[in-house]
């Protein structure tokens, strides 16, 4: 039928419950998930607890947030709160959804296992292929969407951890030149490091090896003499906090082995992690090329391509520093401008109109 008047429909944008808060493999701040929901959903969120015993609080909230909203469907963001979903949709006749990370299944002591939950949910979100594998053996039947990785700023870092990367590069003499190399997967590519790239490097940089599980480790591979010439070792949890705090101390990351996940988490967010520092980034070898772009973001040099690798460090630290600092902040900002969370919102508005019965329309289908 003809609309003379061109009239548009307006579409009702799904009610939602938001339960819990994302938890980021590296700790950094995961709001802008829940803003995201908010551009094509009409979103009421409810905390949930930190601890075990805070789950029946959590349900009774969320319940009371169900009721009151006149919600259509409930969506978790932290794993641990994956049976409040369970239970609403057995209970209540509810559509349910979750957002994993690698956090989400490796649930610590006290909560249940997120395995039996997830079973009975309707929908998961997830940003990293690791996941989803470990999903298809936990899940089998649950729908899962890999949505892009979406990058966060990083925070100033906490005074204990800024004292702590401090305290390892005591006596260093000022001015000397300082490059960042997160503990790799494999030792190897860090031993290689050590002995056919470091030495070439001109300007002789100090090297800052930061994330190793212990300072016994670092002994063992640099000697105690090397801990007090060419290199120094920050043993501790490699997050965000911590590459935020190496940033301020550091003149370049250096990624010898390419990008690997942390503690089995995705090396997307590390990758991006590393993008936001605000200094330049080399990595070697195979890294993620949906997030690291050569010149764009990072430097990325051949694999195991020991003289090319030299020669682009050498370039970066040969730069004045002002010029370093803008050429990380140049990263950073392209990092946070392609990848943003427009792209996750648009996914998760697909799925959620979909599940309570309005479902998009594509564009090319819509009649003129």
């Amino acid at each position: 039928m003809d609309n003379p008047a061109g009239i548009v429909p307006v579409v009702e944008r799904p009610r939602v419950v938001v339960v819990g808060s994302y938890r980021d493999p590296l700790g950094l701040s995961g709001a802008g998930v829940l803003d995201a929901m908010r551009r094509h959903a009409d979103v009421r969120h409810v905390e949930g607890g930190a601890a075990p015993w805070a789950a029946p609080g959590t349900l009774v909230r969320t319940l009371r947030a169900v009721r009151e909203h006149d919600a259509e469907l409930v969506h978790v963001l932290d794993g641990r709160h994956a049976g409040v979903g369970r239970w609403i949709r057995r209970n209540r006749g509810l559509s349910a959804t979750i957002s994993l990370t690698a956090s989400d299944l490796r649930i610590g002591r006290g909560w249940p296992r997120a395995g039996g939950a997830l079973a009975h949910l309707d929908h998961a979100f997830v940003s990293d292929a690791a996941v989803v594998s470990l999903l298809h053996d936990r899940a089998p039947r649950l729908d899962v969407s890999v949505v892009p990785p979406a990058a966060r700023a990083l925070p100033w870092p906490r005074q204990h951890r800024m004292s702590a990367v401090a305290r390892t590069l005591r006596g260093v003499r000022p001015g000397r030149l300082v490059v960042g190399v997160p503990w790799p997967a494999d030792r190897r590519d860090l031993r290689w490091f050590r002995d056919a790239v470091m030495p070439l490097v001109e300007g002789g940089p100090l090297c800052l090896v930061f994330g190793a599980p212990s300072r016994r480790y670092a002994r063992l591979l640099f000697g105690t003499q090397g801990l007090q010439s060419d290199f120094r070792v920050y043993a501790g949890p490699l997050d965000g906090d911590t590459i935020a705090a190496v940033a301020r101390c550091v003149d370049a990351f250096v990624v010898p082995s390419g990008v690997h996940g942390v503690d089995g988490g995705p090396a997307t967010e590390f990758a991006l992690a590393l993008a936001m520092g605000g200094v330049p980034v080399v990595t070697c070898g195979e890294s993620d090329n949906r997030v690291l772009a050569h010149e764009r973001n990072a430097f990325v040099v051949v694999e195991a391509d020991e003289r090319a690798l030299v020669h682009t460090v050498s370039q970066v630290l040969a730069l004045p520093a002002i010029q370093r600092h803008a050429l990380g902040e140049d990263f950073a900002r392209y990092t946070m401008n392609r990848w943003t969370w427009d792209a996750v919102a648009e996914i998760y508005a697909e799925r959620f109109a979909a599940l309570v019965g309005r479902p998009q329309i594509p564009a090319d289908l819509r009649a003129a």
